[in-house]
């Protein structure tokens, strides 16, 4: 005979949207908890153990629906029908990541700054625009350039600040 808890998928389990946010997952899981835990049941012995049981599916739905990660790993495996992500499966979502994002860093290009003086001007600079100092961007944008003049960006950014500072007056 199949246990109904092992058909419920995580979602149906904690009664939320498949396009719940983390915020109303976790608001439904205490709502859950506060149904199935298995302290209400503490001297029924075969009502403690299927809340028991009951509770880790719970909780076990909470960790995965909360976690990015897993959550688009079981919504992968969810649509091939299966309604639980094992550990291994998390574990594997969780190496394709990590993969993914270094695969992202390898291609991102580097910073087209190459020497450190130049790239603390620049975001000293760039600090300065966005809260409105222009002259003080300026001025740093100037010793960036000055330490790395061959530098396009550096250039660029520079004939904007000048340009608002022209705009400004």
């Amino acid at each position: 005979m199949t246990d109904r808890l092992d058909l419920l998928d995580y979602y149906t389990l904690l009664g939320v949207d498949p396009n719940a946010e983390a915020r109303e997952i976790r608001d439904a899981f205490r709502k859950f908890a506060r149904r199935y835990h298995p302290d209400r049941f503490a001297g029924d012995d075969e009502r403690l153990a299927r809340s028991t049981q009951i509770y880790r599916r719970g909780s076990e739905a909470l960790q995965i629906l909360t976690n990015p990660v897993s959550r688009r790993a079981y919504d992968r495996l969810l649509r091939l029908g299966k309604v639980r992500l094992g550990a291994d499966d998390r574990d594997r979502a969780e190496l394709d990541e990590r993969r993914a994002r270094a695969e992202q860093s390898a291609a991102a290009p580097a910073s087209p700054i190459r020497s450190p003086q130049a790239a603390a001007f620049y975001e000293r600079s760039a600090a300065a625009a966005r809260t409105g100092q222009w002259r003080e961007a300026w001025r740093l944008m100037k010793s960036a350039v000055d330490a790395e003049p061959d530098n396009e960006l550096l250039r660029a950014r520079l004939n904007q600040i000048e340009s608002r500072l022209r705009t400004a007056r």
